[in-house]
Formats: structure tokens, sequence, C-alpha cells
């Protein structure tokens, strides 16, 4: 399948993908606006030297993320397997948690950052007219925690959940708090009313997404629980998944420093601007990865490699868009970013310009390994996807700063960027030479080739024309005649069943064979579709159904197991016969 196919191709799974992936884009491009709207106010309304010390000060926001998703992440990942077990209980065990572990670290690193302050600020040798201006913005952004954890949280779980249309209302209702707080703080408070709006806007958007958690609409519920292993568990999951917001704070950090023992630190604000192009390329790659997290978890869950599949070939080709569209639309409007910090001296503007121009040239590389490094993590293959962030985020890009420096600044950042290129080739090689896999995608050979899927559109046409392609595919696998006969008109009656449904409306289907073992073993069906939920089985013991519902509830009653599941934005039935 081409490249352009694979994005056109309307699918059960790039229906969901889709409509995940729009929201999350508008939810992460407005966090981001977010963050920069902070600078650009701060240039506007101050100065650069202001811009430049709160730079300093953003790393805290950086970590703070980090512990938020070090909370969510895990959790949101442990929700999604469950998801794909069918075990509703569990993902509101996992939520519930996830609010009480927030509430309770936020307030502690509250009192953490008050306590540490001043060794905290001095971690940084700058002038007095510098600190004046961090320390007003750390003053701000130091009761962050608690109301970050819990946003994030609702966010994670309600992505989940399939309500992507909350989060991206929250995000809008924030930002635009956020930026007039800002303004107005700013002009009477400086750097502090700057930090107090983020705190302010932040605190509006757990509101928003707590009105629709406390509404009927809401599958999710709060409820007593605790277990620490599974708490443990997610943790772990959450380093695996979020260590490279943790690894994305320390750049700033490592350049800021290399910067100023090199250049000065008037020369921070190019690490400014740069800082801020690389967060608004981890913020869209978030959006995707934000997609694939539920999806490919739960497909991973329940051993459907072929929805895997189809999942990320629309994930890589959505980063690869992003990645030329972010590296083109920055280069050409390079001239531009100086002047929103409030930059006016022409040799850093075109320092900036130059520097911002030869770290772009290596973003795609970025993107892609930080979506197969996820993935990695997602399919359990944990330690693999750790050292891959590593290399991608910390390990390359630092080595080819110093080795790149030593042609000057614009040395330093073409080193920085060919960092990506080497993880990527890095990645390219380990897999290559993995054992039993040797695909990008890590997924087992043989189990694959004991796979099968197909997309339909809810018709009466590709109904009956799949009924007789997968007769020809099952015999191949040497199943018996009878259990082939069965399949064929299981699938032909779940399709008809689907098309009446429809009523005329776009409707996709997606099944998918899974064959345990070998001919003698089961064989697992699951079928998806975006159509209106309806339980076939629930609607049979209630007595009021149709002839194929009766007909696919009398077709599979001996199956060893069989059950429906409304999940994110589709519906699931899933068939096992021996």
């Amino acid at each position: 399948m081409s490249f352009f196919s694979v994005l056109r191709k309307k699918t059960v799974i790039s229906t969901r993908f889709w409509s995940v992936f729009t929201s999350a884009m508008v939810a992460m491009t407005l966090s981001y606006i977010l963050m920069l709207s902070d600078n650009i106010i701060a240039g506007q309304f101050i100065d650069d030297d202001a811009v430049a010390a709160m730079s300093l000060v953003f790393p805290l926001m950086t970590i703070l993320f980090f512990l938020s998703y070090l909370i969510a992440d895990g959790l949101g990942m442990m929700a999604a397997y469950a998801q794909g077990q069918e075990n509703r209980e569990k993902v509101n065990r996992l939520f519930s948690q996830g609010i009480m572990l927030s509430v309770g670290l936020g307030l502690m690193l509250v009192l953490f950052l008050h306590i540490f302050q001043e060794q905290i600020l001095s971690f940084w040798k700058i002038s007095p007219e510098y600190m004046f201006y961090a320390r007003g913005y750390y003053d701000g952004l130091k009761w962050l925690p608690p109301v970050v954890f819990i946003n994030i949280l609702f966010y994670t779980f309600l992505i989940q959940e399939g309500e992507e249309q909350v989060c991206v209302r929250a995000s809008s209702i924030a930002v635009a708090a956020n930026i007039v707080l800002s303004i107005v703080l700013c002009k009477t408070m400086g750097t502090f009313g700057i930090g107090l709006a983020s705190l302010m806007g932040t605190i509006i958007s757990c509101l928003v997404q707590s009105a629709f958690l406390f509404s009927n609409k809401s599958k999710l519920s709060f409820v007593w629980y605790y277990n620490f292993r599974e708490i443990a568990r997610g943790f772990i999951y959450s380093f695996y998944h979020s260590v490279d917001t943790l690894y994305l704070s320390m750049l700033p950090l490592i350049f800021s420093s290399y910067v100023i023992s090199h250049w000065g630190e008037s020369h921070i604000i190019v690490v400014t601007v740069i800082t801020n192009v690389l967060v608004l390329a981890v913020a869209m790659y978030t959006g995707v990865v934000d997609c694939l997290q539920p999806m490919v978890c739960q497909y991973h869950s329940e051993g459907c490699y072929s929805s895997v599949k189809k999942t990320m070939e629309l994930g890589i080709a959505c980063t690869l868009i992003m990645s030329l569209a972010i590296s083109i639309v920055a280069g050409v409007f390079a001239y531009l970013l100086p002047l929103l910090f409030g930059v006016d001296e022409d040799y850093l503007i075109e320092e900036i310009v130059t520097s911002l121009r030869c770290f772009l040239i290596f973003l795609v590389f970025l993107g892609t390994t930080l979506i197969y490094s996820n993935y990695y993590i997602y399919i359990e293959e944990r330690n693999y996807g750790l050292i891959l962030k590593t290399m991608l985020l910390v390990v390359f890009p630092v080595i080819g700063m110093y080795f790149g420096s030593i042609l000057g600044m614009y040395g330093l950042w073409l080193g920085a960027g060919s960092g990506y290129l080497l993880a990527c080739l890095f990645n390219f090689l380990v897999i290559r030479l993995w054992p039993a896999r040797g695909n990008i995608l890590m997924l087992n050979r043989e189990k694959m080739a004991r796979q099968c899927s197909y997309d339909i559109n809810a018709v009466m046409e590709d109904v009956v024309a799949l009924s007789r392609t997968l007769s020809d595919k099952l015999k191949l696998w040497r199943l018996p005649t009878s259990k082939i006969m069965r399949l064929s008109l299981l699938v032909e009656e779940v399709g008809m069943n689907a098309v009446e449904r429809a009523q005329n409306e776009p409707v996709q289907l997606e099944f998918s064979f899974l064959l345990e073992g070998g001919a003698n073993q089961s064989v697992k069906l699951i079928v998806r579709d975006n159509g209106k939920p309806y339980d076939v089985f629930t609607i049979v013991n209630g007595g009021k159904y149709s002839f194929r519902d009766y007909f696919i509830d009398s077709v599979t009653k001996d199956f060893y197991r069989r059950r429906y599941l409304s999940a994110g934005d589709e519906n699931k039935l899933v068939f096992e016969m021996n």
C-alpha cells in the first residue's frame, strides 16, 4: 500500500485515528500556544532579557509535565490493556488511583519547591537583572504541580474514552483565559503575573474537564481503591513512556550551560528560540502518540497484529508530513521568530535564523524515531524503547553538540541535529539484527503469518465479496471445512447486520482472524465497526431481536467465547471457536 493510500483509505482504524488525531492536534497546539504566549508576552511587554531568564526556569515546567506523565501515562496504558481484555471495572480503579496520587504527590511537590526555592534558583550563575525575572516567574509557577497532575490525568483518560472534544474545549478556554490574564497581570506584576496566569489557566482547564466527568455522559467513575502493585507497575510503565519529557527538560539546561560558558548569557536567546520550535515539534508528535497509545496498547493486548500495523502506518505517515511542514514553515519564517521574543539586535537575529535552519534539517529523523521508541514500549519491548529514547534525545545530540561546536555556534546546532539522524540509523541497525523479528514494528513473523485482516464498507456488495474471499484464505490455512463454512456464514451475517443498521450512512467494518497455533487450535475473530453501539447478545437476551440477530446468536452459541465491547470510537465483537 502506498504512502498516500494509507492516508486516504477510510477504515474503522483510520476513522478512530483521525478522530483522536484532530482533537489531539488541536489540544497540543493550544498547549504549545499556552507556553509560547508566556515568552511572547514577556518579550513584547517587558524585554528580551525577561524572555531569556524565563527560559532558564522553563525546564521546571517540563519536569512538572514529566512527573504528571509519570502518574498518568502508565495508568493510561494499563487502562488500554484493560480495554483490550474487556475489563471495565479495572479502568475505573486505575482512574481513581490516579486522582489520589495526583493530589497527594502534587501537594508534596509544592512544599518541596517552596522549601528549596533558593537552592534551585542558585543553580544558574546569572546577573541580578536576569535573576529578578527568573525569580518572579518561578514564584508564579511553584503552585502548579497538583493542578497540572490532575489536568494531565483527566486528559489522558478522556482521550482513552474517546472524549477528545472535551479536552479540546478545556484547552481552548484555558488558552484564552491564560493569554488575557498574562497580558493584564504582566503589566502590574511582571514575570510573576505571567506565571500566575499559567496557574489560573490550568485550573480553568481542570474545571471544564471535571464538569464532564460529573455528568451522566461519562463512563469513568471514582471508587475508593488502592493497590500498591498496580501503582508501582503504573510508575514503571510511565517512566519508560514519559522519560522523553525528562530528557527534553535536560536538553535546554545542557544547551544553555554550554552556550553561556562559550558565548555568554546574551546568547541564551538562541537556545530559547530553538527550544521553542523543538517544543512545538514535540507537541505535535505527542498528539500522534496520544492517538497511538490507546489503540496500539488495546490491539497488542488482543494479539491483533494486523490492527497494530495499520495503526502505525497512519502514525508514521502523519509524523513525516508534520515534520516536513514544521521544517519548511519554521525555516521560511525564521526571521519572524526573534522579533516575537523582542530581539532587535541584527547580529543576534542572524545567528538565531541560521542556527535554527541548521537544526531543522534533521527534524524528520527526530519525529519518526521518537514515535517508534514509544511504540516499542507499547508492545512491551520497554527496555529497548528506553535505550532508543536515551540515544535519540540525550546521547547522540549531546555528542553532536560537543563535536559540532568546534565549528562555532552553527556547527553546534548542526551537530545536535545530526544526533537524530544517528539515532534513526541506530534503530534500523538494531531491528535488522533482532532475532525472529527483523521488521521495523518488531512483530513476530510466525504469528503474523497466522493472521489476516480485511477492511470493507458496510454495503452488501463488499460483505458478499469478503465472504467469498475469506473462504479461499481459510483453505490456505488448512482449516476443517466445517470451520470454514461457519466462519464464512458468520462473517456474512454479521456484515449484513451492520449494513442494515447503517441505513446508508458511511460505516466501516474490519474483520480480523487469528489462528492460535495451528489448524486444530482455536480461531479468533474480531469484528470492529464505527457505527452506533449495538450489543447483539444483549438484544437477543432481551427478547427484541431481528432474524439476523437471532441467527448470529444461534450460530455462535457453542463458541468457546463471544463478547461485545464498546471501546473508544468503535464497537467490537469477539468470537473464539475451538
